[in-house]
């Protein structure tokens, strides 16, 4: 029974830690800490159908430019249709060709949508 009862544990554990966006606040942040990677496959995952193709761009443009996020917090800002809007605060910075630049992630505000049960980033709020 003890080894049943761990078992369970650790696989909520794992569950807990998979990266999943529960939350269209925790989407929007597992989607910019992921854009600043430039993981193309993992980027895509995170953005909703409509939205993939300027994924696979954001991924490549991102990947040479050395970007790490300074801070971040995200939460939901209302809604807009069928999307859940998410506002940010935090910084970015980038470091490409000898240029460094400090992006303030409060600049845009985030479409999100559910779709496969699962909150993905659909683009920018007008």
């Amino acid at each position: 029974m003890p080894r049943l009862i761990l078992t369970f544990l650790l696989a909520c554990l794992l569950v807990a830690c998979n990266g999943e966006s529960d939350s269209p606040a925790a989407a929007v942040e597992n989607y910019l800490r992921t854009r600043i990677t430039g993981d193309e496959a993992k980027l895509v995952a995170l953005a909703c159908r409509a939205r993939e193709a300027e994924a696979r761009t954001e991924a490549a443009s991102f990947a040479p430019m050395n970007a790490e996020i300074k801070t971040l917090s995200c939460r939901a800002d209302g809604t807009d249709g069928q999307y859940t809007i998410v506002a940010c605060q935090g910084q970015m910075v980038t470091n490409y060709a000898g240029e460094t630049r400090e992006w303030d992630l409060g600049a845009r505000r985030f479409r999100t949508v559910q779709e496969d049960g699962r909150w993905r980033v659909c683009g920018f709020a007008r």
